[in-house]
């Protein structure tokens, strides 16, 4: 039997415990308006990409340029992998300033491109860039063709590649000019076991892990607007070295958990924010609220309970980075209705965003999504 000490310690906590919460609630921490969330969320939209990724980018490229302008047999190609919730398309730009941009004629021939069912339109462009005389001329400067996104440029689907195997046999035979792709790694795994395209594209690069430090200077225009807390630049960084932890060093991964984390006093919560939402749209957030908000300790979110149909539904969506509701159908063989209906209850758990007609997987949940696929032995990339 519970000893008589034992028993009356546990009252006392509870009703300790009790009493806090009711007498004292204005201790407790709630979720921020979700106003002020977007306001950061917008800040860490503008930040410039992770220095470590456009850096590594740049020395690869110029390694991989200098042994094809060597003629060497070297590859007439590099591509870029990264986690499928990365911006692959925009770090890619990013990286391509300075010298790189004035020594080379840089040629973006899909850089609006979205993804279509129709693979001969692909070819098509494809077929216009290789025989266009404009890049036929002679010059001092070389041509380094970008394709920015090779997930944007196929469909799961019957026929849905034959673009990339075209893609991938003109560069092969056209060593005149040099091609610079990203690609997601999940989308690369894929192809490669549709298609082999790692024996035609054979030079591979992929982003770095960004370690903690590196969050931390990349986070550090964001995250300097919180309250200044003792020892802050050690509680900082052991900070960002759990985000890294968790995040794997995917920078989106990690701002998405540091933006889930944040949280506030109830009584530092001021009524004409959580009550006048509209008088806050098109301002900035005051420093007075933003003053009071605190970091909490990282976590994964958890994901809801998934059924068949939203594993191969959430997997498709990864392989592809970002896809329509009707591609996203297409390329899982069901009807239009029934992915409809599946989407909207992974929008409301938080796991989908919904961006006009854009799909995407919330970046806090990749982590947990990637483990459950691969415990489910699906086809998943190497990040």
């Amino acid at each position: 039997m519970m000893g008589a000490k034992l028993r009356s310690a546990i009252n006392w906590f509870q009703s300790w415990l009790s009493q806090a919460k009711t007498t004292n609630p204005d201790n407790l921490l709630d979720n921020p308006p979700e106003e002020i969330i977007q306001e950061f969320a917008e800040k860490i939209n503008r930040l410039a990409h992770p220095v470590d990724y456009t850096t590594s980018i740049q020395e690869a490229l110029k390694t991989a340029l200098v042994n094809w302008q060597q003629k060497t047999n070297s590859a007439n190609s590099l591509v870029i992998l990264g986690c499928p919730v990365e911006p692959i398309a925009e770090i890619l730009q990013a990286s391509l300033t300075g010298e790189l941009s004035k020594e080379l004629q840089i040629i973006n021939p899909l850089g609006s491109w979205r993804r279509t069912t129709d693979a001969s339109a692909l070819i098509k462009v494809i077929r216009e860039v290789l025989s266009s005389d404009a890049h036929q001329k002679q010059s001092e400067q070389q041509t380094l063709i970008v394709i920015p996104c090779l997930a944007q440029c196929f469909l799961r689907c019957i026929g849905g590649w034959e673009g990339i195997e075209f893609l991938q046999n003109a560069i092969v035979h056209d060593q005149s000019k040099f091609w610079l792709i990203g690609c997601n790694s999940w989308a690369w795994s894929f192809l490669n076991q549709v298609c082999q395209v790692s024996a035609y594209l054979e030079q591979v690069h992929y982003l770095p892990q960004l370690k903690g430090k590196a969050l931390q200077q990349w986070l550090a225009p964001v995250t300097q607007a919180l309250t200044p807390q003792d020892n802050e630049e050690d509680m900082s960084l052991a900070y960002s070295k759990s985000l890294a932890s968790l995040s794997s060093g995917v920078s989106t991964v990690a701002a998405h958990l540091w933006l889930q984390r944040l949280r506030m006093r109830a009584a530092d919560i001021p009524d004409a924010v959580s009550e006048s939402q509209s008088e806050l749209t098109n301002q900035d957030v005051t420093q007075e609220v933003v003053s009071n908000l605190q970091q909490t300790k990282p976590i994964l979110p958890s994901l809801p309970d998934l059924t068949a149909i939203d594993r191969y539904l959430l997997h498709s969506l990864l392989l592809h980075g970002q896809i329509t509701r009707t591609h996203l159908a297409f390329s899982l063989g069901e009807s239009e209705q029934l992915v409809r209906s599946h989407v909207q209850m992974l929008v409301r758990a938080g796991v989908i965003i919904q961006q006009q007609e854009q799909l995407s997987l919330d970046p806090a949940y990749y982590p947990s999504l990637k483990t459950e696929l691969s415990n489910n032995n699906f086809l998943i990339g190497k990040d």
